[in-house]
């Protein structure tokens, strides 16, 4: 299926589950039904590094772009789903689709459906990956609290070009998992994320989800003070200290 009807397809899939239960259910790998993995053994990460783009992260906008903004999420996080639905859609117009700004987001899964529709975003692969985290948010009420999450993902992967068995390997993708939630340690433990959402901006952390009037503020401070137009405010909210 075409991946520009992609958005609409699940518009029309978001009604029919708000309306009625799935009449069969998927088959679904083993891996998917055990517990979000609790802890990862060790990070040997520098809160540095992190604050740069990695070769695992999906760089929405224009790489050259001077000023990086780096989001941790969760899929099932009401307050990311309120950013992704009111305030990132202008910050993508205005920002990164005029490359004065390039995006990562970075999954923080607080719980295994949000785990699960991560790893089925970037099973989409990196040209569908922002499509699905925007489906993901748009229709987060009709799976991210519901009993049968997996059963909902798995349609909503096949109308973005995910049949039924590529949904079950990539549940049963264990490096995948493993890696989401390294990604996910390694923000608690070097950066002390603790909430979603959480936005990194030149080192900067900002935390939940702001209106457009708010962030795009942060963003002009930002690109000023890569451009050298003003001297760098000491008064940002939630400076990381390096």
């Amino acid at each position: 299926m075409a991946i520009k009807n992609f958005v609409s397809n699940v518009a029309i899939l978001a009604f029919i589950f708000a309306i009625s239960p799935v009449a069969n259910a998927a088959k679904t790998a083993a891996t998917a039904k055990q517990p979000i993995p609790q802890q990862i053994p060790t990070s040997t990460v520098k809160a540095e590094e992190l604050y740069k783009i990695s070769k695992d992260d999906i760089v929405l906008g224009d790489e050259k772009a001077k000023v990086t903004v780096i989001e941790y999420a969760s899929m099932t996080c009401s307050h990311c789903a309120d950013f992704h639905k009111n305030t990132y859609p202008e910050v993508k117009q205005k920002y990164i689709d005029t490359g004065k700004i390039k995006f990562v987001f970075r999954a923080f899964p607080l719980d295994e459906p949000a785990l699960r529709g991560s790893m089925l975003a970037y099973c989409a692969g990196p040209e569908k990956f922002y499509k699905f985290t925007d489906v993901m948010f748009s229709t987060q009420p009709n799976w991210a609290y519901a009993k049968n999450y997996l059963e909902v993902l798995t349609n909503i992967g096949k109308l973005g070009g995910v049949s039924g068995e590529e949904f079950e390997k990539c549940m049963a993708n264990t490096e995948l998992e493993k890696r989401i939630m390294q990604g996910k340690f390694d923000a608690t433990s070097v950066l002390s994320v603790r909430a979603t959402p959480s936005f990194f901006i030149n080192g900067n952390i900002y935390k939940g989800a702001h209106n457009f009037e708010y962030f795009s503020k942060v963003l002009d401070e930002a690109l000023a003070e890569k451009s050298g137009d003003t001297k760098k405010d000491t008064k940002k909210e939630n400076p990381v200290k390096k």
